[in-house]
């Protein structure tokens, strides 16, 4: 939809704030093609080595970061914001929780600048 959005607005959106921050490694983005061929933000947040999460804990964390890489896109100064009119196929963020290692956190060489995978939307 034309919006942009920062690597460092997103790692302010997942560490800001977030008292599980000290569960994550790193962070990577992509765009997911949805069937309605609208292109969504994914941000794939890979977990630190060792951490075992149960399924309420990682709901948990994926709904903090969610809130926090939202809260910042949509600040009144960024692009996301306008998009809200839209729906949120526009401007929803989605998370995306890896074990250290795992996903596309496999393959350390797919990943450009540390966060950005890299392929085809990139």
């Amino acid at each position: 939809m034309g919006a942009n959005s920062y690597p460092q607005d997103v790692e302010r959106g997942l560490f800001e704030g977030n008292p599980l921050a000290g569960l994550i490694a790193g962070f990577c983005l992509t765009l997911d093609a949805g069937g309605d061929l609208e292109a969504r933000p994914v941000v794939h947040v890979q977990l630190r080595a060792g951490a075992d999460l149960s399924a309420v804990e990682a709901d948990q964390l994926a709904k903090v970061c969610q809130h926090g890489v939202q809260r910042q896109l949509d600040a009144p100064d960024g692009d996301f914001a306008p998009l809200s009119e839209q729906g949120t196929a526009a401007s929803e963020v989605a998370i995306a929780l890896h074990p250290y290692g795992s996903g596309p956190f496999a393959d350390p060489a797919a990943i450009r600048d540390g966060y950005l995978v890299r392929g085809d939307g990139l």
